[in-house]
């Protein structure tokens, strides 16, 4: 069976009244070249039986709970695409999303790694939550001057896991998701990219997926210790490649 260019993972955790929104708008791009895989982290509720109805549209793997980044690297691991997509089992993509980053990747230099954009914010039933164009545009100047770096990264980072479009070569190369930080895993993934002296593209408005806002989305006390970490993590890593300004200046 030939292989498809992007491999899709969607992790999960009892969302089963979530999960299929995310689901369908996969399945629904005008871009098809993908395979699906759902890596269902341990949930207790009825995700497998919402999910048996797609059985012939992905793959479904139930793993013992360890946690979202585990699950991604796991989805990782049985990757088949050349390129890696990720979708939160609460968000839900555009139709025309990997339409629209595919080709970027396919005619970038082989140090463009990762794509990305921006995302719309909605309320649990989907609806656009108004106030947070402006806003949204502020956050995402810096990519949209095509001034993402590792220093910049370290000040602020503007980047969404469920807007990501990555070639599987890169993630695989730096290790994948660090299971060991209990927040902002993405974030620490992005630096090590830029930290390896790779570089991101950006695609402007519209948005590439829905963002749902409800009342399980990560804790911002959980947030701040993730920082924390993360932080500790890549001065750590800079004093090892005897580059610790890099650090200092950030």
């Amino acid at each position: 069976m030939l292989h498809k260019k992007v491999t899709v993972v969607i992790p999960t955790y009892n969302r089963a009244h979530l999960i299929k929104d995310a689901v369908e708008s996969v399945l629904n791009q005008t871009y098809q070249d993908f395979e699906l895989i759902v890596i269902d982290d341990g949930s207790t509720d009825n995700t497998r039986e919402v999910l048996a109805v797609y059985k012939d549209k992905l793959t479904y793997i139930y793993q013992d709970n360890q946690g979202r980044s585990a699950a991604r690297n796991h989805g990782i691991k049985l990757a088949q695409g050349e390129y890696i997509a990720f979708l939160d089992s609460d968000d839900v993509w555009f139709p025309d999303k990997l339409e629209r980053q595919v080709p970027i990747l396919e005619s970038a230099p082989p140090d463009v790694v990762l794509v990305h954009g921006y995302k719309c914010i909605v309320d649990k039933n989907l609806q656009p939550i108004p106030g947070w164009e402006l806003k949204l545009r502020r956050l995402y100047a810096q990519a949209e001057k095509g001034e993402e770096t590792y220093e910049s990264y370290l000040r602020f980072a503007c980047i969404f896991t469920s807007t990501i479009l990555v070639r599987k070569t890169a993630i695989i190369e730096i290790g994948c998701y660090d299971i060991s930080i209990p927040a902002l895993q993405d974030l620490d993934l992005y630096l090590r990219l830029l930290l390896k002296g790779y570089n991101f593209a950006f695609i402007s408005e519209p948005p590439l997926m829905k963002y749902r806002w409800h009342e399980n989305n990560t804790a911002p006390r959980s947030s701040n210790y993730g920082y924390v970490q993360v932080y500790e993590k890549h001065l750590t890593e800079c004093l090892k490649l005897g580059d610790s300004m890099r650090i200092a200046k950030a």
